[in-house]
């Protein structure tokens, strides 16, 4: 390969024997492994030819690496979509200019059915697994975890959402799990779910991109795969069949957000929905396996975080959790969205710990009514 290389910021695990390498949007699926050696080779390339990589190693370590090995490399590289030749380019091009057409249900018939009966019915299982009652809600907290892990949360959810009555829009607030050019990101096209397409709401979305400091439709790719707003969408969409919906996504706390959208909901009421997780303990997540003790972590962290938020003090409530040990991934959305919550009365409906038995991990889950 001639000129000078383009890297895409791949999402890289650790795994025995060296690293995994994706592309973080899942456009490209093949994914790349690589040993220590080859992720320092990568580490070299952005900016530079193939030569210049050889000529740099040899430099620095006094090893000439064969020009084969490098072409190889960025052949794998590029096969992973990973470095930017004009077919990976244009790939992802394709797939963004899908995604401001509409967004496909990419779970159905995995998390949830893709038929309306058959999701009909598995709303209405998911109900009955929760055995209280739903309370009214202005703004409610709810997870993105695999419905099936933890049902009674979900169920939770829709006793609430039965007590509420149903409004005009939703403002659906997820954690990103790709990267975002921006603090937060929206997504102003249909949604697909098997009750129909979760419509945008086109008036309101624009009026809070013209309230930030920042292009609120900046990475579509980012919402391709994003289950944080796919599952509870479709509890939703269920729910409320006529709203409109407001996808947005927070990747990294922006107070701009949750100000602004305090201003939105002046002219453009609805109901406030945060979709996010607790805890994330145990060897998926760099722990020892989940033991007793863990376990009484996770909960005590989890229960006193929902608790916080639900004598309305937000800023508290992350303030105890300090350096965050046990992951809850709820922290950014939270902290974007204080200037709403502040203040706020709530009621923990649901919490659970669940246990992924096959990795010996375990994610927290709550829903919380406000």
């Amino acid at each position: 390969m001639e000129g000078k290389l383009r890297l895409r910021e791949p999402q890289i695990a650790r795994v025995e024997g060296g690293f995994i390498l994706t592309d973080p949007y899942g456009v490209f699926p093949k994914p790349l492994a690589l040993t220590e050696g080859g992720l320092f080779l990568l580490s070299l390339m952005e900016g530079r030819t193939l030569r210049e990589v050889q000529e740099e190693v040899f430099r620095a370590h006094g090893v000439l690496v064969p020009m084969e090995e490098l072409e190889g490399l960025a052949r794998a590289l590029e096969e992973a979509g990973l470095l930017l030749t004009e077919g990976v380019e244009q790939r992802l091009k394709e797939e963004e200019e899908k995604l401001k057409r509409e967004r496909p249900m990419r779970l159905a018939g995995i998390s949830y059915p893709e038929g309306e009966g058959e999701a009909r019915a598995f709303l209405e299982a998911f109900r009955a697994s929760f055995t209280g009652e739903g309370v009214g809600a202005e703004v409610l907290l709810l997870p993105h975890l695999e419905p099936s892990r933890v049902p009674e949360a979900y169920g939770a959810a829709l006793a609430a959402l039965e007590k509420t009555p149903p409004p005009e829009r939703v403002y659906l607030v997820g954690v990103a799990h790709r990267p975002l050019k921006e603090r937060a990101a929206a997504l102003p096209v249909p949604f697909q779910t098997p009750f129909g397409p979760a419509l945008p709401d086109l008036e309101a979305l624009q009026a809070l991109d013209a309230l930030l400091p920042f292009e609120l439709f900046n990475t579509p790719l980012a919402f391709r795969e994003e289950h944080s707003l796919e599952l509870p969408l479709l509890f939703l969409k269920g729910a409320y069949p006529e709203a409109r919906f407001l996808p947005l996504l927070v990747g990294r706390r922006s107070p701009e957000l949750g100000e602004a959208l305090k201003v939105v909901l002046r002219d453009y009421p609805g109901l406030l929905v945060l979709a996010v997780d607790l805890s994330h303990v145990g060897p998926r997540f760099g722990d020892p396996p989940l033991s007793r003790s863990l376990a009484e972590e996770a909960r005590k962290r989890d229960l006193g975080f929902l608790e916080g938020l639900a004598q309305g003090e937000p800023e508290a409530a992350l303030a105890r959790l300090g350096a965050n040990p046990t992951r809850l991934d709820a922290t950014e959305v939270v902290a974007s969205l204080a200037p709403l919550l502040r203040g706020r009365r709530g009621q923990v409906l649901a919490y659970r710990l669940d246990l992924e038995a096959a990795t010996l991990s375990a994610v927290g889950a709550g829903t919380l009514a406000f």
